[in-house]
């Protein structure tokens, strides 16, 4: 009996230890120097920043095609074929240059219907004809002539635009205005903020970037019918950061 005792009471004081032990690594305060503590080192803030800036574009791309359809495949590519090179001529004829002409895509697509059947009955397709297109992209420093371009296209047999984009050709520059604008606003946020905590602003811990330009113009075939008025206007080049800071006390 007094074996037993014994042994209840040394595992005892042994799982003792072990807790204690186990306590105290959890609450040692950690090493390194006077200025060292918990959470030391480990307050940051992390802030965003933006900005834009107004250019005026000199280049102007467009994505434009023809689509044609026939009952057989070689109707159907031998009359996209005719119809998108009266489109480059009437482009070159435009004075866009040839090499600004370049094929973006060639397709050759069956199509079919689903006749009328009787409830019940398996689901059937029944080939028509077959569809082809050509879609060519365009670039002209006629920025402002862009209406005209697309008359001119449309009038020869283009009958889709996939797109319009007003480009600025070197935008390194503005691009570093606007990122200087970022910078700035980011900053300016960051020591309200930490101002406001009680803190200063230390070390640049991260920084990331986003720029964003104008979004492309989408045209419909029955919107192609007339002179297309489009307006380069100016473009927006804008910059986003977002940075994250030390905070120090302040």
């Amino acid at each position: 009996m007094k074996q037993k005792v014994m042994r209840a009471f040394v595992l005892t004081a042994a799982l003792a230890a072990v807790v204690v032990g186990q306590t105290a690594c959890a609450t040692a305060a950690p090493t390194g120097g006077p200025e060292a503590g918990p959470g030391a080192g480990d307050r940051t803030i992390s802030v965003s920043g933006s900005g834009s800036v107004a250019a005026d574009p000199d280049r102007v791309v467009v994505r434009l095609g023809v689509e044609t359809t026939a009952e057989t495949a070689d109707a159907a590519l031998s009359q996209n074929s005719e119809q998108m090179q009266a489109v480059i001529d009437a482009l070159t004829g435009a004075e866009v240059p040839e090499e600004n002409i370049q094929t973006q895509t060639v397709r050759l697509e069956p199509q079919y219907a689903s006749p009328e059947q009787e409830p019940g009955q398996p689901r059937q397709r029944e080939l028509v004809g077959y569809m082809a297109a050509n879609v060519v992209r365009v670039s002209s420093e006629d920025v402002g002539g862009i209406g005209e371009l697309l008359d001119a296209a449309t009038q020869a047999g283009a009958n889709r635009v996939e797109g319009i984009n007003f480009e600025v050709t070197n935008p390194d520059e503005v691009l570093s205005q606007a990122r200087e604008l970022a910078w700035e606003n980011a900053r300016q946020k960051g020591e309200e903020l930490a101002g406001l905590s009680g803190a200063e602003l230390g070390q640049v811990l991260s920084i990331s970037e986003s720029t964003r330009g104008p979004q492309p113009v989408y045209l419909r075939a029955e919107e192609m019918e007339a002179a297309v008025p489009v307006q380069p206007g100016t473009e927006e080049i804008r910059v986003e950061l977002q940075v994250v800071w030390e905070l120090e006390q302040g």
